[in-house]
């Protein structure tokens, strides 16, 4: 199928010419490009969304023909009701979408699947991408899933525990000395010279990745029954997952399906938060800096260039939403009470949601009367070390029954 005849265009964002080409860059000023769909039949796309049970039930949404698309069931992920939390923050409702109950473990699966799927389509020959770890194991399954080759392009100081599934998964890791955002500037000229697909989660290297993000926001609306939270708290390190939620509400607005939008507020570690300063400081979004030597515990957000952030940036200006920073000690802290109160185990990164909804309560910038989404971007098992070195570890006890008993009762507290 071609572009138009599938339902979408894609369109340069800084020359405006429009494509039905399936490439990753601009023909014309080799710009980024973004797909856009027209919608020009709102009641077959608003039963789409509301009859849709499953990711690819909302096919018409994702730039790929899908007739046989690559799979390993994504998406569809619980919407948890968080009362002990809201009761802390003194709020009408906290909800966490937990994403680390994709197959990988992260939101990367959606991407991924619309990125392989899309290779699979154009015959890709390999694949690669730079990544933290999240993506990169995402891609490495998927590649596994359609039997393209994958070679995955890492910072040599990531930690092995967030490659074993990578590497479980038969992806080529290269380990680089240099920061995430360096592996992925490392990529075009290889993707140039050996005609590979670049799998690299952002839009200015794989276009059409991104439109499998946005079905959280069709997923959010489903579950809360076409409702709208007043706040949706999302990580940013690359941004696109942020400005993809946007993306898929503003679909929604623009269908009638949902009676306004949300604020997004993007949360950044304090050692690596590029978008939350140039919010500080009122920026325009083509403003945002490089953060010079990042440091963090999230490793999942820490990202010196979010090469999608100036889309994100743009969407919290235009929903009056905001850009806030959070230290290791409140992700921490954050991580230990999202597991006590609702039995979810993040990751840090995706524990930093929970420490902006305290922080932002606190400044009285997030009101009692409001409701929040805080996005779980990834499972707390991508970097269970971090979770360990925050408890204490539980002594062994004589095999007896009085010895049971008196560690229950020091538990206890008798």
């Amino acid at each position: 199928l071609g572009v138009y005849e599938m339902g979408y265009d894609l369109v340069c964002r800084a020359c405006g010419r429009h494509t039905k080409q399936d490439v990753f860059r601009c023909p014309h000023c080799n710009g980024i490009l973004d797909c856009r769909f027209d919608l020009e039949d709102p009641p077959r796309y608003r039963s789409i969304l509301q009859g849709a049970k499953g990711f690819w039930d909302y096919r018409p949404f994702f730039p790929v023909a899908g007739e046989r698309p690559v799979s390993l069931g994504e998406g569809n992920t619980p919407l948890v009701a968080a009362p002990r939390l809201a009761s802390q923050l003194g709020m009408q409702g906290v909800y966490v979408k937990n994403e680390g109950m994709n197959p990988s473990g992260t939101f990367k699966d959606r991407c991924q699947s619309i990125a392989y799927t899309k290779a699979q389509e154009m015959a890709a020959p390999a694949t690669i991408i730079g990544s933290a770890g999240n993506a990169g194991a995402a891609a490495a399954a998927y590649a596994a899933a359609s039997g393209i080759p994958c070679f995955v392009v890492v910072p040599a100081d990531t930690n092995m525990e967030r490659l074993a599934q990578t590497l479980q998964y038969g992806a080529n890791l290269i380990r680089v000395q240099g920061n995430v955002s360096d592996c992925i500037e490392l990529l075009e000229t290889v993707c140039k010279e050996r005609g590979w697909q670049d799998m690299t989660t952002a839009h200015s290297h794989n276009p059409f990745q991104g439109e499998g993000t946005k079905t959280i926001a069709y997923e959010l609306a489903r579950d809360m029954e076409w409702d709208v939270p007043d706040w949706i708290i999302v990580p940013i390190g690359g941004g696109g997952i942020l400005s993809s939620i946007y993306k898929g509400y503003q679909e929604m607005y623009t269908l009638g399906l949902i009676p306004r939008m949300p604020k997004m507020a993007g949360v950044q570690e304090a050692g690596c938060a590029a978008v939350a300063e140039a919010f500080e400081k009122g920026a325009a979004p083509q403003a945002i800096q490089r953060v010079q030597n990042p440091t963090g515990v999230a490793v999942a957000i820490k990202d010196a260039y979010p090469l999608d952030g100036e889309t994100a940036l743009q969407a919290i200006y235009d929903s009056g939403g905001v850009a806030a920073r959070v230290t290791a000690g409140q992700i921490a802290q954050a991580q230990g009470e999202l597991g006590r109160s609702c039995g979810v185990f993040a990751e840090p990164a995706s524990a930093a949601t929970v420490a902006a909804l305290f922080k932002l309560r606190e400044a009285g910038v997030v009101q009692k009367e409001d409701r929040a989404v805080c996005i779980i971007t990834g499972n707390g098992l991508k970097d269970a070390g971090f979770a360990l070195q925050q408890i204490l570890q539980p002594p062994a006890i004589p095999m007896s029954q009085a010895a049971l008993n008196a560690q229950i009762d020091q538990l206890l507290g008798n």
